[in-house]
């Protein structure tokens, strides 16, 4: 199996390809920052299929950043959820916030560290350091202690995270991420980090190939446990597909293919 700055380098190298391909296709097309934009999610792209590796590199690093990003690219989605979840959990807090377990005898007073009413999601205008303190250090923990335990929980290595049908969900999703910024945009993060994800792939099927004498190409037992299709879980390749074809149909309603 290729190690941690193999697949590094894999993905900068599919990075700057597919970056540097749009450059010669209309070096006009896109700015230097998006070009950037597009070299970094190759990159990326190609740490992504060992996120089923509880204990790489790239699983904690990639974690690290999501944990960065995903607060930023996805404000206005957590503001929405907000807006529902908050009326069904203000009750609850402001049960507890009755209770005041906590007492200081010096000033004869009682007080609560549940609040009495949850304050409404702030708009991107209102922003206050206390929120933005707050609202990173919570999505740290959730996303870093939460979602990276979850995932440690329910993958295994080379299992379907490390498939041709992943690496097209992760190029959807890059696709989806960066339609705000027109679909040109969009299309060329997808292919890149569809890119950095192949790359990864075909640099762990090389792998399994060794040499017997010197000369002789022998597979190792890994060989095709990479470049494949699906998984030995029915339910995790199953999955993977669904997601992969929802994101496609969406995909293509938001190109204008279909209605």
């Amino acid at each position: 199996m290729s190690g941690f700055k193999t697949h590094l380098y894999g993905g900068v190298a599919a990075g700057a390809a597919t970056s540097g391909f749009f450059i010669l296709k209309e070096p006009s097309m896109f700015t230097s920052t998006q070009l950037s934009g597009i070299f970094l999610t190759g990159t990326i792209g190609g740490l992504l299929p060992d996120l089923d590796s509880d204990t790489s590199r790239p699983f904690s690093i990639l974690f690290t950043l999501l944990s960065m990003i995903v607060p930023v690219l996805f404000f206005k989605e957590i503001s929405m959820i907000w807006l529902y979840v908050k009326p069904v959990i203000e009750p609850f807090f402001a049960y507890l916030s009755k209770m005041q377990p906590f007492k200081l005898n010096a000033f004869s007073a009682t007080f609560s560290p549940f609040p009495a009413k949850l304050s409404p999601f702030p708009t991107l205008e209102a922003l206050t350091p206390e929120f933005i303190i707050s609202y990173f250090a919570v999505s740290y923990f959730v996303i870093r202690y939460g979602l990276c335990e979850l995932t440690k929980r329910i993958t295994i290595h080379r299992g379907i995270m490390h498939s041709i049908p992943f690496a097209l969900i992760c190029a959807e999703a890059g696709f989806l991420i960066f339609i705000p910024s027109g679909k040109a945009m969009a299309i060329a993060v997808g292919i890149s980090i569809f890119s950095g994800c192949i790359t990864h792939l075909l640099l762990d099927e090389f792998n399994s190939i060794t040499l017997k004498h010197g000369f002789i190409p022998k597979l190792k037992t890994s060989s095709g446990s990479a470049m494949k299709l699906k998984s030995d879980s029915i339910v995790a390749t199953a999955s993977v597909y669904l997601l992969a074809i929802t994101g496609g149909v969406r995909i293509m309603a938001l190109m204008g293919i279909i209605h």
